[in-house]
């Protein structure tokens, strides 16, 4: 009595659209609310370093546990900082300091200031088509990368961090144990 009451098109719903087994989002919310994506710095900008092996002090007590770093270097540019969840574990002083001149002396070229305006122009644009729908643009991509490596001849890890147009170089002296 009640197949005759519903019409055969809505019989057939489920063949056409079958549910997920499960919910894709069990806790109600998008992974784009979730507050530590929402107010996250933005992590395109900084590289990360993942250390293998503990790195230990003059002692023998561990001082750097394995695991994954976020890798800055600090304002005055004179210390390489490994950050892990926001916190400065470590500060590796800079024994070498390398700044590409050509992006520097690039500012002051008229063609290249010409092709600065362009761009903003441009941006500016983009920008308010986003405004438009509320979207918040990606930032421009900048080259970033650290790498870490251990010298054995020496007895200590070197730490390279890249971004950008900045190259440094650090050292952590590590003891045999």
């Amino acid at each position: 009595m009640i197949d005759g009451i519903i019409t055969p098109d809505y019989q057939d719903i489920d063949l056409v659209m079958p549910h997920a087994p499960y919910p894709i989002y069990p806790g109600g919310l998008l992974d784009e609310g979730k507050s530590h994506v929402r107010y996250a710095l933005p992590s395109i900008q900084s590289p990360t370093l993942t250390i293998v092996d503990y790195i230990y002090s003059e002692d023998g007590t561990p001082v750097i546990s394995p695991g994954h770093y976020t890798v800055e270097l600090s304002e005055s540019k004179d210390m390489i900082l490994l950050i892990q969840a926001y916190d400065v574990i470590a500060r590796i002083p800079v024994f070498k300091l390398e700044e590409d001149k050509t992006q520097a002396q690039k500012q002051f070229d008229k063609k290249e200031q010409k092709k600065a305006k362009k761009e903003k122009k441009k941006r500016e644009k983009i920008q308010k088509k986003y405004d438009e729908f509320g979207i918040k643009p990606k930032p421009p991509y900048v080259y970033s990368n650290a790498e870490i490596e251990y010298v054995k001849e020496k007895g200590y890890y070197l730490i390279k961090y890249e971004k950008g147009a900045i190259r440094a170089w650090g050292a952590i002296k590590q003891m045999n144990y």
